[in-house]
């Protein structure tokens, strides 16, 4: 590893209601990004964001047990956006932890294939 480098984990949502937070400043500060997003909307707008301010992008996620990397290099090769994801069929457990922003994910919650979040949850109907 380069001892120089120096890495800022940040977990705040990334979209146009946080570019108060992820301005010019903060991408012209950057010498590259590397994402570990929960959803591919999230991904598209980093990826755009990275095209726009010429900074390479390390595009990693999972979804179950499915994983991917991608390196994005301006100039070099295609945009993470160059290619479609297959639609999310899954709730990502992260987003549902972290982040619920829809009404689905509030359904998901009891749904939880790891368990009931509520002691001596049966689901729906008692099930």
């Amino acid at each position: 590893m380069n001892p120089a480098l120096r890495v800022i984990g940040r977990s705040e949502r990334v979209g146009p209601e946080t570019e108060r937070v992820f301005d010019d400043e903060f991408f012209e500060g950057l010498d590259g990004v590397a994402n570990a997003l929960d959803n591919v909307d999230a991904r598209l707008y980093m990826d755009r964001r990275c095209v726009y301010y010429r900074k390479a992008l390390l595009e990693s996620g999972t979804l179950g047990t499915k994983g991917n990397v991608q390196v994005v290099v301006p100039f070099l090769s295609e945009a993470y956006s160059s290619s479609q994801d297959p639609p999310e069929r899954a709730i990502p457990i992260c987003t549902l932890r972290n982040f619920p922003n829809a009404i689905e994910h509030t359904l998901q919650v009891p749904m939880d294939p790891y368990g009931p979040p509520i002691r001596g949850w049966r689901g729906f109907g008692g099930v």
